[in-house]
């Protein structure tokens, strides 16, 4: 442990950041707030100043992230000129990354940088001077990598589950509401806690689903279709963000090609991250497809469905 009598007046920065995936991470890795006073408090025993600017996060963000990473980006960006501290402290070597290849250069990149880093939990510097200290942070870069790996096979499991029970484990889709199912349990305030998620016909937007696979069956593309409806006023679906848009032509052929308005639910047909951990969706082998009738959602009958496709 180093001595706070001749390490006074330096400069320190503070990395922290928190994971998507919650299910079997310490106390300590859930908040970020909690690694900051932690490193905050370590630098202070030490003598070591933290500027404000200087304390980088990323909260919500897998360790296998590297560029999506904007409190990470911008501490990297720091080593393109002259580092404005001498340290960095962080929780320990996985708060910089859950990828062994990656999580090695950047430390490399810090090092070069004359940035030294340290890791409060156990209260030891991460050096790489010898051999040794490059098979142990090996080591615990694969194990990084192993829980990574645990981790998403808890959430691939737990979403599995909701799937076959019927309970949403994605977006909304136009047509059904997402009607949140609470529980017994009470939350601190008093309030039910949320149990599940669970889809509803909504009926005005059912019967602008009907209305597009019965003007597709008489014949009308989708562009004339999407013009149609924008001219009728009819309920549009919501972005990413909520905001109403207009219909367009790939708007009426994501309806066309939904196969839930057949009481029919497709789960695992995509993979969000590739091998490295990275978002990359990706569509899986159709045999990992996983089909969960549920009749109570069907919109539209099987004839309806063929219709389109026979035109």
């Amino acid at each position: 442990m180093l001595s706070p009598s001749n390490e006074g007046s330096m400069r320190a920065a503070i990395y922290v950041r928190k994971s998507t995936a919650q299910t079997g991470m310490s106390e300590e890795a859930r908040s970020v707030e909690r690694q900051k006073a932690r490193a905050r408090a370590y630098a202070a025993g030490r003598g070591w100043t933290v500027a404000d600017e200087h304390v980088y996060e990323d909260d919500g963000i897998s360790g296998a992230e590297f560029a999506r990473r904007p409190g990470f980006q911008r501490l990297i960006e720091t080593l393109k000129r002259r580092s404005p501290f001498q340290y960095l402290i962080v929780m320990d070597e996985s708060r910089l990354g859950r990828e062994s290849i990656e999580t090695a250069h950047v430390l490399k990149q810090l090092m070069l940088a004359g940035v030294r880093i340290f890791a409060y939990l156990d209260d030891r510097e991460v050096v790489l001077d010898n051999l040794m200290d490059k098979m142990r942070l090996a080591i615990t870069g694969l194990m990084d990598e192993g829980e990574r790996s645990r981790a998403q096979q808890r959430t691939f499991d737990a979403l599995h589950r909701k799937a076959l029970m019927g309970h949403v484990t994605g977006g909304r889709v136009y047509g059904y509401d997402n009607v949140e199912i609470h529980s017994s349990v009470l939350d601190a305030y008093g309030r039910p806690k949320r149990d599940h998620v669970e889809r509803r016909i909504n009926e005005e937007q059912a019967a602008v689903v009907r209305q597009v696979f019965r003007l597709c069956a008489e014949g009308k593309g989708m562009v004339s279709i999407a013009r149609f409806l924008n001219d009728e006023g009819r309920p549009a679906p919501r972005n990413t963000v909520g905001l109403k848009i207009s219909w367009s032509p790939s708007s009426v052929r994501s309806l066309l090609f939904r196969r839930l308005y057949l009481g029919e639910v497709i789960w695992n047909k995509t993979k969000k991250r590739n091998p490295w951990g990275i978002q990359q969706q990706r569509k899986r082998p159709e045999k990992d497809w996983i089909q969960i009738p549920m009749p109570q959602l069907r919109i539209i009958s099987e004839s309806e469905w063929k219709a389109p496709m026979i035109v």
